[in-house]
């Protein structure tokens, strides 16, 4: 399963750097979101929810879930 924050970009048809501008934040910052390297703020949890129109738990917690339960890699 692939970030969900980076599936609702693709499907509105935004760059990396637009979705940035309209959130408030680098696009570094974002890619850094995109790719679970860092932890969301909840300030842009809330922007990146009510922008798409969905939960915060729908575009987070499937990236967290992910995470968690990734297969190990030997």
């Amino acid at each position: 399963m692939k970030n969900v924050l980076k599936i609702k970009r693709w499907e509105a048809g935004l760059k990396q750097y637009e979705l940035a501008f309209l959130l408030g934040c680098s696009s570094t910052y974002l890619s850094l979101v995109e790719n679970n390297r860092i932890e969301a703020t909840a300030e842009f949890k809330k922007k990146a929810a009510e922008l798409f129109n969905v939960s915060v738990d729908e575009i987070f917690m499937a990236a967290k879930w992910e995470a968690v339960h990734a297969e190990p890699v030997y």
